[in-house]
């Protein structure tokens, strides 16, 4: 048993509970999920589940740095994977665990069991950001706008010098055809989504939509989807769909994933969207959240957690 303290993590909580701080969650977070994860692919980034993990074999965090060490995986409930391989940094579970079906291979790396309840302080904070971040985003005036009349080239154009472009569009121009840009991406995006339901997403990135260069810049706010099906060849860029469960099973996803829940079996990249609004833009922290966060940061700091043998 040894005692750690993690004063960072308070920090972290304040200011993802504050609102509009997508760098905190698809900025920091390959995929945020509230509930379960399943999965039998790879995952390049940091997770942070809020139910379990279960699915085949999953490998995450091989674009994690080494150094510093970080929780590469976090699951407030159980692990079920029965093969789940942390490339970089930590794996944390709340739950049950099997530890020979966990595989740290970082050196300065540990499997650590901790205390549910402080993961889930932890989580809620983070996740409440997710929700306060597509809630502010729809309220964004669009400064671009979106040329379908060519079914096969779909256009996102804006004229604007802002360095922040904002796009609302309707889910149904979605189900079909090619996604590009009538001007060179520079700045970050956002993409508003109307509707809801579930939506069965065909359309797909194409010409100077690309996922290495632009998907970092892309933030998609499916803001009242309960259900996302990605099937056309992948998706670029990130994702908020706080109430949505998501599936994908072609092509990959580029980007922070944000959602309810994931079951696929496609590659998540990292391709992080870090996009942080102007300080006077941002909210403060309401009474009730920063009594909660002061509870959960007095845990961070004071908590224990055990290492087991990877």
């Amino acid at each position: 048993m040894k005692m750690l303290s993690r004063i960072s993590g308070l920090v972290l909580c304040a200011y993802a509970a504050s609102g509009f701080a997508s760098v905190e969650n698809v900025g920091t977070y390959n995929l945020i999920l509230k509930n379960d994860l399943s999965t039998s692919s790879d995952i390049e980034g940091r997770i942070m589940i809020g139910g379990d993990i279960n699915g085949a074999s999953t490998d995450v965090g091989s674009r994690i740095p080494a150094d510093p060490v970080v929780d590469a995986v976090t699951a407030v409930g159980d692990i079920n994977a029965p093969s789940l391989k942390a490339l970089n940094g930590n794996v944390v579970y709340g739950g049950n665990a099997n530890p020979a079906n966990i595989d740290v291979q970082a050196h300065d790396a540990a499997l650590i069991k901790e205390d549910q309840l402080i993961l889930q302080t932890r989580f809620d904070a983070i996740y409440q950001s997710v929700i306060d971040d597509s809630d502010y985003y729809q309220t964004l005036a669009a400064n671009g706008t979106f040329n379908t009349s060519d079914m096969n080239k779909k256009l996102f154009e804006s004229s604007s010098s802002d360095d922040l472009l904002v796009f609302n569009i309707s889910g149904n121009d979605l189900q079909s055809g090619g996604l590009e840009f009538g001007f060179t991406p520079s700045v970050p995006m956002i993409i508003n989504v109307s509707g809801s339901g579930t939506l069965n997403i065909n359309a797909k990135a194409q010409g100077n939509f690309d996922k290495n260069t632009v998907s970092p810049l892309v933030l998609w706010n499916f803001y009242d989807y309960t259900g996302l099906n990605f099937n056309g060849d992948g998706w670029n860029g990130s994702v908020l769909a706080p109430y949505a469960d998501i599936t994908s099973y072609t092509g990959s996803l580029d980007g922070g994933i944000a959602a309810l829940s994931y079951t696929g079996g496609v590659e998540v990249h990292n391709k992080l969207f870090t996009y942080e609004p102007p300080q006077d833009e941002q909210t403060p922290v309401s009474a009730p959240s920063a009594a909660v966060l002061l509870f959960g940061g007095v845990l961070l700091v004071m908590r224990k957690r055990r290492k087991l043998a990877a």
